[in-house]
């Protein structure tokens, strides 16, 4: 049986060989730019929109967007599961494992793209209709999700592969990527939109085909290139134990990542009954929150691999290390950019639209949630330990008991008042946050106590 090899000089285990602080700079640094050029998506979007457009396009814009939020976190969060399973065995250096990782992860989300494509685009309606789409955001709204709908192939493909590379490490190469798609949507919308003039469809127009030349490109570019692991065409099938542990972590974190997504869909649907400009404003507050967030999910998907990388090398106290490390970076941004959301909501909220009243709601909503940033860099980097060491259930666990028992009531309680405001609406995220930070700070002492132990919970 032929069998697969990795030079040690191929593949650069820096997070477990190198400074760990500086290692997780040096992955999150490049993320944290993807991510940034991602968030552009959405906020490319309403900016377009919100300059050429009148409001209801601006409310159909940001509910479409958050569908879009939605399918990418699902995505990230299963295909986290690959990226988790190969950074174990570059750790381990176990290249026959990396191998079959890559192409289990490469035929499963093929499968989910067949099944899960024409089942979504068939019930955008029914999304629109549960969101309770202000009526005359309804015909934009349906229009630009069932163009969303349609492209999710492109959207799997551009973010499976960006995940296989993170777990060897290598954040740069899918950044690469994500530039390209960016300056691509942007380019589309502004001939779509500001000159064609086919509004919200025009913008999902653009986002789908950005993102699938991006993807075409990043697959000539696997080919040219080739991974960092004698990767073979017999990998590429479906391989049950492989499948198994890619299952174990990314089904738990898509199942949260989709429970937040429908319990920030459900808060849309509230503010969406509040009125047109609520709406529209939550949509521009939102495109600001998806900046605010980059250095939390930068540094929680650094220690993932940090994490997986230093368990499968027999590091248990390293990968520890990386979730604090992680943290405490995080937790610096954070203070920052909620210190800046208390001086200048209304100036960060009109960059996205010029009508007045939208701003100014969106300024409302800034001003409450931007608590939370403090609250994400303990929860998004402990949440990273925990999968990267095999326990992902926790964090589906600890995530819907916030949302269902907090984040949800509580946004609905505040919106219900007679004077009631974004103001009091952005109060919920945060609150629900305390719970979550709770919860996760007592698992992870308790596993710090029992560090021996983390080695046995791993892939």
């Amino acid at each position: 049986m032929e069998e697969t090899v990795i030079e040690s000089d191929r593949v650069d285990r820096y997070l477990v060989e190198k400074s760990l602080p500086l290692g997780l700079w040096r992955f999150a640094a490049p993320f944290m730019l993807a991510y940034f050029l991602q968030a552009l998506y959405g906020a490319v979007d309403v900016f377009i929109v919100g300059q050429f457009c009148d409001e209801a396009a601006i409310a159909a814009v940001s509910t479409g967007a958050q569908l879009l939020q939605a399918l990418t976190g699902l995505i990230l969060g299963l295909s986290a599961g690959g990226t988790a399973l190969i950074a174990y065995n570059v750790g381990a250096k176990d290249h026959e494992g990396a191998a079959k990782a890559i192409g289990s992860s490469a035929t499963l989300f093929a499968l989910i793209a067949v099944v899960a494509t024409p089942l979504i685009a068939f019930f955008t309606n029914e999304f629109v209709d549960v969101m309770q789409t202000p009526v005359e955001a309804v015909e934009y709204t349906r229009r630009y999700c069932f163009i969303i709908a349609c492209g999710l192939p492109f959207i799997i493909g551009y973010n499976v592969i960006g995940a296989i590379y993170r777990g060897f490490g290598d954040s740069t190469t899918p950044t690469v990527f994500v530039a390209i798609a960016c300056v691509l949507n942007m380019l589309g919308d502004y001939l779509l939109v500001a000159v064609g003039g086919y509004g919200p469809q025009g913008a999902a127009i653009a986002t789908v085909a950005a993102q699938g030349l991006s993807l075409a490109l990043a697959l000539v570019y696997m080919r040219v290139k080739r991974f960092e692991v004698d990767f073979h065409r017999r990998h590429f099938r479906w391989d049950g134990k492989a499948t198994g542990k890619i299952l174990e972590v990314g089904a738990p974190l898509a199942l949260q990542d989709a429970l937040t997504g429908v319990s920030f869909l459900v808060i849309i649907a509230i503010v969406n009954a509040m009125g047109v400009i609520p709406a529209a404003g939550m949509g521009v507050a939102e495109r600001v929150i998806g900046f605010l967030f980059l250095p939390p999910v930068a540094f929680s998907v650094a220690v993932v691999t940090a994490t997986a990388q230093n368990i499968g090398a027999r590091q248990i106290r390293r990968a520890f290390l990386s979730s604090m490390y992680g943290t405490l970076f995080a937790f610096l941004f954070g203070v920052f950019f909620w210190v800046v959301c208390q001086i200048f909501p209304l100036e960060m909220a009109s960059i996205f639209t010029d009508v007045e009243a939208v701003a100014y709601n969106a300024s409302l909503y800034l001003r409450t949630f931007s608590l939370d940033l403090l609250f994400v860099a303990f929860i998004f980097n402990m949440n990273g330990f925990f999968c990267g060491s095999g326990r992902a259930f926790f964090v589906l666990a600890h995530s819907a008991f916030a949302a269902i028992f907090a984040r949800i009531p509580l946004s609905y309680l505040f919106s219900r008042g007679e004077e009631a405001t974004l103001l009091e609406v952005g109060w919920a995220a945060p609150l629900a946050s305390c719970v979550s930070v709770l919860l996760c700070a007592a698992y992870f002492i308790i596993l710090w106590r029992k560090r021996t132990d983390v080695e046995a919970g791993s892939q």
